[in-house]
């Protein structure tokens, strides 16, 4: 039965009103009292002072963060009113500011607000409370950041962690399995005869400073960092890279297109060219990462290999690592932890970041089809075996599935794509209790991961290929096997919500193929992927 709307108006205090201005309505009760009404309230009734000289007191500001802190919807009455660093937040996106003259609307104004608008509000409001007003630290750094913008000052850059290299034997001639590289009679694309290279960094520090403040100060993270790439970073029109704009871009076949063979001499879409650095966390298990190694060899537009030893026990030391063309960096961690699948190590030089578990089996046109579909899509997780969140009626609570559906809304990191921008979210701006979930469970980083970037982008991530798990013939038995290890992952699920305070995961209802997938062709034409 749906619940009528319900308005709480209190014309007297139970007990000593808290001093205030002779023309603003009085603070009554305790905080406490206040916050626990106000988290069953959807909006929070904020009247200005009746004096038109002031544009703020200090018993509205209060009201106004309390209802931000619980995320309630703030409804400001009075046209005059400024809020804490107005030139610089977008209230509207998080308060209603109504005149007072149509103070008889406000009951028609609040019903007009659909669902989804009131999400977004609320979301945004508890954004600006965690980011700028929450603590006296975060109070004392957005001061700064706002004297640092209106000078024109970029923000530090953001700090990456320092990879302590383990030394290594290598020298072992590496094979290539034909059935990871296996795409008919198509080269997958060149593999680099010069140098990895890097991609730029800190292209864009005075624009974010000077003529995208405004998107910085309005959406996680906030302005505090200064980042050396982002996946929001705009995208030249396709002209540009004919049109004296072109350098670092690969078009197909120059320009003119094409299909198998063009396509796979060149990356073509939307952006220059770019390399990836696999990520590949282990412990313990040096057989089998060294075969994971082994079947990376001439994969194309590959930068390097960061192994993530994530065990005390340092490799053997008579352990002859693979020669695969590119140079395979050994980091040593400080503890035992699935978090650091994902800290932004200073020897990935790229922006996409393949993560891969040491016992994952891909096939070369599996990868190079995923890095083509994430540089399209660079600001989701793209990968391949897809789970989804369900949801658990009798105990109203949520579920971890990995049953086959036609609906996912999680793709595993185990073997995906992601943005370097949201190795430095997860490991510095996430809640730092999601973390310690992981760690406690030695479970979840991959949820945690997607939660995060549906949180940001308020988006599914993309699955691409048939792929739905991974047979390892021959590997011990993983962790996953583990029937605890689902009753963990509907926890963290279930915890994660909490933090956030509503589920940010979406669902979506497609994979993504290769365009000429199943499409019958000339004989003088050729698909882009013999299997995808």
């Amino acid at each position: 039965m749906e619940i009528p709307p319900q308005v709480l108006v209190e014309f007297t205090c139970k007990n000593q009103p808290k001093p205030s201005l002779p023309t603003e309505w009085a603070l009554c009760g305790e905080r406490e009292d206040r916050l626990e009404l106000l988290k069953l309230s959807t909006f929070a009734l904020i009247i200005t002072p009746g004096d038109p000289r002031l544009i703020i007191s200090s018993g509205c500001a209060t009201r106004l963060f309390e209802a931000l802190e619980v995320g309630a919807v703030p409804v400001v009455l009075g046209e005059q009113v400024q809020l804490p660093y107005q030139d610089m937040l977008q209230w509207n996106e998080a308060a209603l500011v109504v005149p007072k003259p149509r103070v008889t609307e406000v009951h028609f104004l609040l019903r007009s607000l659909s669902d989804s608008d009131l999400l977004a509000m609320r979301r945004q409001g508890r954004f600006l409370w965690e980011t700028y007003f929450s603590t006296a630290d975060s109070i004392f750094n957005t001061v700064l950041a706002m004297i640092r913008t209106r000078i024109q000052i970029p923000a530090a850059p953001i700090r990456e962690e320092a990879a302590a290299e383990i030394p290594h034997r290598s020298g072992k001639a590496a094979g290539t399995d034909p059935n990871m590289a296996d795409n008919g009679d198509l080269d997958l694309g060149p593999v680099e005869t010069e140098p990895p290279y890097a991609s730029p960094r800190y292209l864009r520090n005075f624009t974010l400073t000077v003529t995208d403040f405004y998107r910085s100060w309005n959406s996680a993270p906030g302005p505090f960092h200064l980042f050396p790439h982002t996946p929001f970073d705009p995208v030249l029109p396709s002209e540009a890279k004919f049109l004296g704009s072109g350098t670092g871009f690969r078009p197909i076949g120059g320009g003119t297109g094409g299909s198998g063979k063009e396509f796979q001499a060149a990356l073509g879409g939307n952006v220059p060219r770019e390399q990836f650095t696999v990520v590949m966390l282990t412990y313990e298990r040096e057989e089998v990462l060294m075969n994971s190694l082994e079947r990376l060899n001439g994969l194309p537009y590959l930068n390097k290999v960061v192994v993530v030893w994530n065990s005390p026990k340092l490799p053997s030391e008579d352990l002859l690592w693979p020669d695969i063309g590119v140079p395979i960096m050994v980091v040593r961690t400080e503890k035992n932890s699935l978090n650091n699948r994902f800290l932004p190590w200073n020897e990935i030089e790229t922006e996409a970041i393949l993560s891969i578990d040491d016992d994952a089996h891909l096939r070369h046109d599996e990868i190079m089809f995923g890095f083509r579909v994430w540089r399209e899509a660079r600001d989701r997780i793209v990968g391949f075996p897809g789970r989804y969140h369900a949801w658990d009626i009798p105990h109203q609570s949520w579920l971890y599935n990995s049953n086959y559906s036609c609906e996912l809304s999680m793709v595993l990191t185990g073997a995906a794509f992601f943005h370097k921008y949201y190795a430095y979210l997860y490991s510095y701006v996430m809640p730092q209790a999601i973390r310690d979930m992981v760690d406690e469970y030695i479970n979840c980083e991959d949820i945690a991961m997607n939660f995060l970037v549906s949180h940001i982008t308020r988006k599914p991530p993309i699955k691409v290929t048939s792929r739905w798990t991974f047979r390892c013939p021959g590997c011990p038995q993983a962790l996953s096997h583990d029937d605890s290890h689902f009753h963990e992952r509907h926890k963290c699920i279930n915890f994660f919500v909490k933090v956030y305070g509503y589920m940010p995961l979406l669902y979506t209802q497609f994979r993504v193929d290769s365009v000429l997938f199943k499409t019958r062709l000339p004989h003088d034409k050729t698909k882009c992927f013999k299997f995808i």
